[in-house]
């Protein structure tokens, strides 16, 4: 049942960080009854290349005073790939879980690029859980999806991680995990019996 009126949702605006400590905004958009939960994740993305200007200033400075040319096109090039990876970088995932419907995921670019969009069937939906993975010395957490997949005839288990291009810190990941679970769990207790 999908909220008919503003009085059935009540957005709840949260602050937390990403792994690498830039400030992410958490907006909950979950309905009342408690059948349609829904997460904006934004990310302020702002293009920072003061360094990157300032050693093509002295790039330039040198390449007038010493004739040297191999600096400078490398800090344009250096200046040319962080604009290109600001403007193709995702800002903003919006998670939409139905229950009964599916869960529908979309991430939006900031600028170039068309929004990528996903939908898992409730019907293949099992589980959700935190999944704690170690890579090099860092600890990451990433909100999975556990869903039952039918390749040639034989079942078998999909992991889908939500947020893998914000990268939430754990409070953050722990706070929708809380919700989500309390809409996934009464499905789970029939599926693994």
């Amino acid at each position: 049942m999908l909220p008919t009126s503003p009085k059935d949702v009540s957005p709840t605006e949260l602050v937390f960080r990403s792994i690498n400590g830039s400030k992410l905004k958490l907006i909950d958009k979950s309905a009342k009854p408690r059948n349609v939960i829904k997460f904006v994740l934004h990310k302020d993305v702002h293009l920072n290349v003061n360094i990157t200007l300032l050693l093509l200033f002295a790039t330039a400075v040198l390449w007038k005073a010493f004739n040297i040319f191999i600096p400078f096109i490398s800090c344009t090039l250096v200046l040319i790939l962080q604009i290109i990876r600001f403007v193709t970088s995702v800002n903003k995932v919006t998670l939409t879980v139905v229950k009964f419907v599916g869960i529908y995921t979309e991430r939006q670019r900031i600028f170039y690029g068309p929004s990528l969009c996903e939908f898992i069937p409730w019907d293949i939906v099992i589980d959700v859980f935190l999944n704690e993975v170690i890579t090099g010395q860092k600890v990451l957490y990433y909100l999975t999806i556990i869903t039952k997949d039918s390749i040639d005839g034989r079942n078998s288990i999909k992991l889908v991680p939500l947020f893998l291009n914000l990268m939430p810190e754990r409070k953050c990941l722990e706070y929708m995990y809380e919700k989500l679970v309390g809409l996934i769990a009464p499905k789970r207790m029939k599926i693994w019996r």
